[in-house]
């Protein structure tokens, strides 16, 4: 199985490290005023002020992997090295607690130099599931109810089926079959991770889309959004279901590239956005190529393209989710810290000002963006709006 939430992006999978402390971002850190919006992966109207989320620098070693509730509550992995063994930590933000707590951690000691295989869904308030294992095929999970003050076990294997996916319920990407080297997904399935016990159903109506099934994102309106392949075309292709998965119907994108391996759908108000990430020629010297980004203001019903790759043209990657602000602009974060923003739909892009300050992936959640570079020190922005950003810090670096 590979997990991938519905409602944002699992930190771990993206792995979301740091950004540095007070780093503001394209609206700079605000002070509170209005309430952000929550309970929804779009963004909050132009000028709702930023989650107040509090530091914890005190919490030992760093966080791999941080998500959130709908009630600013909260959870974070982290992983605590020495010479001989890494110590796996889980942290927990109760609702409106001025700092961090360490609560119960599941998760072994592992040996030092072994890579983590941990990953973490948010499933309500006080809710989560912890996975380990390979993101292919995870061998254990761990559920809580109380805030983490205790977990218990679950199964990786689905229990039953369910016709829709709950509020708060997560889609996941149940593999069935793997490539010769193991380390790929060559066909799959959609499950649906039940946010009052954390075990998997098979969703009952699956996406009208062949392939490698995955979940490709909603929005604040109640969409829901598949990734998958045409099965009379070929072509990477999307499913969009207005009523929490009991149906599908197909997401017809113009000009779909063949290249394509993936597709993410992100919002702002009435504007979705398709963007669609593959693999692009040597040259270019980037893992995480971006292929080409669709337009859509009726649903998904139709879509526009509204940029392809071009060689040598900008932005040559993507990283993490892209960050469709209040303000009509659209932000790609690629490789090697490069940030992009367009101003026209995304039918160019121009280097954001300061972007080797702004670099890393973002993510969405419950509460909005949460972005995060590569320097490792444990320091995160967020924002309702993509606007206005407020950084914190967790973790002691080392």
């Amino acid at each position: 199985m590979r997990w991938d939430k519905g409602k944002a992006v699992v930190a771990a999978v993206l792995g979301l490290l740091a950004l540095l402390a007070g780093c503001s971002g394209s609206g700079g850190d605000t002070t509170p005023g209005a309430k952000p919006g929550v309970g929804s992966s779009a963004p909050s109207p132009t000028g709702a002020s930023p989650p107040r989320i509090p530091s914890s620098p005190d919490l030992p070693g760093v966080p791999h992997a941080v998500d959130f509730a709908s009630d600013a509550g909260g959870f974070a992995l982290f992983t605590e090295c020495g010479k001989a063994r890494c110590r796996q930590h889980v942290a927990v933000l109760d609702k409106g607690a001025d700092s961090w707590r360490l609560g119960r951690s599941p998760l072994a000691d592992l040996p030092g130099g072994r890579g983590i295989t941990a990953g973490l869904m948010v499933l309500g308030p006080g809710r989560a599931l912890i996975t380990e294992g390979s993101l292919a095929l995870p061998d254990r999970t761990w559920f809580t109810d109380d805030g983490g003050h205790t977990w218990r076990r679950g199964s990786v294997a689905p229990s039953g089926t369910t016709p829709e996916v709950p509020e708060e319920g997560v889609l996941a990407q149940d593999c069935s079959r793997l490539d010769e080297e193991g380390n790929n997904c060559e066909a799959s399935r959609l499950l649906v991770v039940l946010p009052g016990s954390g075990r998997f159903e098979v969703l009952a109506n699956q996406p009208p889309l062949a392939g490698v099934l995955r979940p490709a994102g909603q929005t604040a309106g109640g969409l829901l959004f598949a990734s998958g392949t045409d099965p009379s075309s070929g072509l990477p292709a999307l499913a969009v279901s207005e009523d929490r998965g009991r149906t599908w119907r197909p997401a017809r994108l113009t000009d779909s590239d063949k290249h394509g391996w993936g597709i993410r759908v992100v919002s702002s108000g009435d504007v979705l956005y398709a963007i669609q990430s593959g693999s692009l020629p040597a040259e270019e010297g980037v893992k995480n190529g971006l292929r080409a980004l669709h337009r859509s203001t009726d649903g998904g019903h139709t879509w526009e393209r509204v940029w392809r790759y071009r060689k040598g043209v900008n932005p040559l990657s993507t990283v993490g989710d892209p960050v469709a602000a209040a303000d009509g602009s659209l932000t790609i974060h690629g490789e090697m810290g490069g940030v992009w923003r367009s101003t026209d739909g995304g039918r160019s892009f121009a280097e954001a000002r300061g972007s080797y300050a702004l670099g890393g992936s973002v993510i969405v959640t419950p509460l909005g963006f949460l972005a995060g570079d590569s320097f490792g020190i444990g320091s995160y922005r967020i924002s309702a709006d993509g606007i206005h950003w407020h950084s914190f810090v967790l973790g002691d670096g080392d």
